[in-house]
């Protein structure tokens, strides 16, 4: 043996590294786990659960003829939002999108909504850092799925921060491009 370290290839990815870039992702596996990376940190999330994957598919079924001709709705592609410092890219798990496919991702001022349905693994960051993220990058609506509790929450960007413009819960149905949809709709296989 030589002693150089052979460079690691897509099996031999060290995940602890620090200061990830989105062409670091392209070495990991294609294995149903969402790669993210905030602040240069990579963050991973299991495959969805049924429930969680019910509820996008539903959205997207309910979405896609309200919005049609004015954007598109698409599920797990990734937004890369720029700043200085530390990468950030991350994959909503629903967005309305503008302008042609990109190659890669679709940058914030394609995006005109996002959506994250949280888990127990993704609450903080879902509430916390990528509200924020999506927040300073001016999209203009973010949903906030809550299995749990089963409430979808609408932000609305005002004056730079988001603010609550309506909730879905119970028997209060959506409003906007949910109009007369309960989270009960969401929920069904």
């Amino acid at each position: 043996m030589s002693g150089v370290a052979a460079e690691p290839g897509p099996a031999e990815v060290d995940l602890l590294h620090r200061d990830w870039t989105f062409e670091d992702l392209a070495r990991l596996p294609d294995d149903g786990f969402r790669y993210e990376v905030l602040d240069g940190q990579l963050v991973v999330t299991p495959p969805p659960t049924p429930e969680h994957q019910d509820v996008l598919d539903n959205l997207k079924a309910l979405l896609a003829p309200r919005v049609r001709g004015r954007c598109l709705v698409k599920t797990g592609v990734g937004l890369r939002v720029p700043r200085l410092g530390p990468e950030r890219y991350v994959v909503p798990d629903l967005s309305l999108v503008t302008g042609p496919r990109p190659p890669l991702y679709y940058e914030p001022e394609a995006v005109l909504l996002v959506v994250e349905v949280e888990s127990p693994g993704t609450r903080l960051r879902d509430r916390g850092t990528k509200r924020v993220l999506y927040e300073e990058h001016g999209i203009g609506e973010y949903w906030l799925a809550d299995l749990e509790a089963q409430r979808l929450t609408s932000h609305r960007l005002r004056a730079g921060a988001y603010e609550v413009a309506w909730r879905m819960e119970g028997d209060v149905p959506g409003a906007d491009l949910l109009d007369g949809v309960r989270f009960a709709d969401l929920l069904a296989e």
